[in-house]
């Protein structure tokens, strides 16, 4: 039986995407299959991916999309090719360190896990960082999964929860992570973390959240905001969901609109949104272990003093 099947959307990709399958195929790993999802690439992405499957050809399965539709398409396409008992998310511009997974699955295993978390390096040009991406190790593994990093690419997930659940990513929309991963909590509570940086998230400069123009994708936030709301409001997961307001939307968006014009009136709207919905916000436990920085700037934002944030953080 296929253990992991490692799932790796591609949209031109063609200067990333040899080194993102170099790291993938070396794997110390026998029972592994990985699912190439080309999303209407333009650029030379589908030669390299023709490449790798000539030379690896039991171990790849490639897709081809006649039209881009993102991300969150090509990863569900991906998922309903899958056939291993586990699953984990490659971006095609990241790469993996050695012997990734072959150590969590077997822990997974023994120990019957359904999620297992690791941590990552972020690659910003030559630089390789060790950020923090998880809150104190005190917190119940559920809730701190829940607070924490939501993307996909650091975690193995047993495929079941995904399909049985009928979990998909949130299609035409960024913040597709934001919306789809935490929900996951709600169907399992065997979830472990493991230390170990087993994964290279390389930050690009063109990348939609780094963008010097505005654009109306940037407030797909709000929807997202919304749908996790809805999916975790009548949970014994409140104060976790009220801490991804905090993190989400009243602190890590609202730093994004800041740096529009057309993004202050989005401000605004966040700091009303905290006030209808969790008033008390202060009051949470997540947003008490923030640094005395990090609840200034969110104190400023409730109270919508844009410009004083603006002089506070550097800007005009």
């Amino acid at each position: 039986m296929i253990k992991i099947s490692i799932i790796i959307p591609i949209y031109n990709s063609e200067k990333y995407l040899e080194k993102c399958l170099n790291s993938v195929m070396t794997q110390k790993m026998d029972d592994f299959e990985v699912i190439l999802v080309n999303d209407g690439s333009k650029d030379n992405s589908q030669k390299i991916v023709d490449e790798f499957v000539k030379n690896y050809p039991d171990k790849i399965k490639s897709y081809s999309l006649k039209e881009n539709r993102g991300q969150a398409h090509a990863r569900n396409v991906g998922v309903s090719y899958a056939t291993g008992e586990f699953i984990a998310f490659v971006d095609s511009d990241d790469y993996l360190e050695e012997n990734a997974y072959e150590d969590i699955i077997k822990t997974m295993e023994e120990k019957d896990i359904d999620i297992m978390c690791f941590d990552f390096y972020e690659i910003v040009g030559n630089i390789r960082k060790e950020e923090k991406h998880y809150l104190s190790n005190d917190i119940d593994n559920v809730k701190k999964y829940i607070v924490s990093e939501t993307s996909p690419v650091n975690k193995v997930i047993r495929r079941s929860v995904w399909t049985d659940n009928n979990i998909k990513f949130l299609e035409n929309r960024i913040y597709e992570d934001l919306a789809t991963i935490p929900v996951l909590a709600k169907y399992t509570s065997k979830i472990e973390f493991c230390p170990d940086r087993l994964y290279n998230y390389v930050i690009l400069e063109n990348s939609t959240m780094r963008k010097t123009k505005y654009t109306k994708k940037l407030e797909d936030i709000f929807y997202a905001m919304d749908k996790l709301y809805n999916d975790f409001i009548n949970t014994e997961y409140v104060e976790e969901l009220e801490y991804i307001y905090i993190e989400h939307l009243l602190h890590a968006a609202t730093l994004r609109f800041l740096n529009y014009s057309e993004g202050i009136d989005n401000i605004y709207k966040i700091s009303q949104i905290m006030k209808e919905k969790f008033p008390n916000w202060r009051k949470n436990k997540y947003y008490k272990m923030q640094s005395l920085k990090y609840k200034i700037v969110c104190n400023i934002i409730y109270l919508k003093k844009i410009r004083l944030l603006k002089k506070i953080l550097g800007g005009k």
